[in-house]
């Protein structure tokens, strides 16, 4: 029994061992070249440079109006490049609705001010969404069909891996998918 109890203890040993040194490996991979200096990135609120959204940022047409514009401000790298970080925010005002669409990779999002709703789905429906409050954070995995709603005035920040581009979905594809379907990847 003690013989199993050290080997078990060399194992563990042996295995914490393992991950501390790929841990620190890492860590050393992650440094920037000899010669290159690490620099921070900062914007401050004064810097922020309010547009409309960059043209080619969306594929078809949304299914649901609007309502009122929507306010895009870059903050770093280029949401339409493949494999590059972004950090973009968003405003909107009250009612303002995000047709049913989809994105390639993953989309991070951090309510700054307001409500930001989130549904599910290939049908804008206010019954199936969940509010994320000031403060608060959200995941639309890849490819995942979803919709949102602003309430009250909103600003979000959305970050990730580009491209990020909106991808709406018809009526006519909705109902020819079916519910919670997702296109092939491309």
């Amino acid at each position: 029994m003690r013989v199993k109890l050290a080997s078990l203890g060399l194992l563990v040993g042996l295995g914490v061992s393992g991950a501390v040194l790929l841990a620190q490996r890492a860590a050393e991979q992650a440094k920037p070249a000899p010669g290159v200096e690490a620099k921070l990135y900062i914007v401050t609120p004064s810097q922020i440079r309010w547009t409309d959204p960059p043209a080619g940022v969306a594929r078809g047409t949304p299914s649901v109006a609007p309502g009122s514009p929507l306010r895009y401000a870059p903050i770093q790298g280029d949401p339409l490049k493949s494999g590059v970080p972004f950090v973009i925010r968003l405003q909107c005002s009250d009612g303002y609705k995000v047709a049913p669409h989809w994105h390639a990779p993953d989309e991070n999002i951090v309510v700054l001010e307001g409500t930001f709703s989130l549904g599910s789905g290939d049908r804008f429906d206010t019954g199936r969404m969940q509010d994320i409050p000031t403060g608060g954070y959200g995941l639309v995995p890849g490819r995942m069909h979803h919709f949102a709603l602003c309430k009250g005035k909103t600003d979000i920040l959305v970050y990730g891996i580009g491209p990020r581009l909106n991808n709406w979905i018809s009526v006519s594809s909705a109902s020819t998918l079916g519910a919670g379907a997702k296109p092939a990847a491309k």
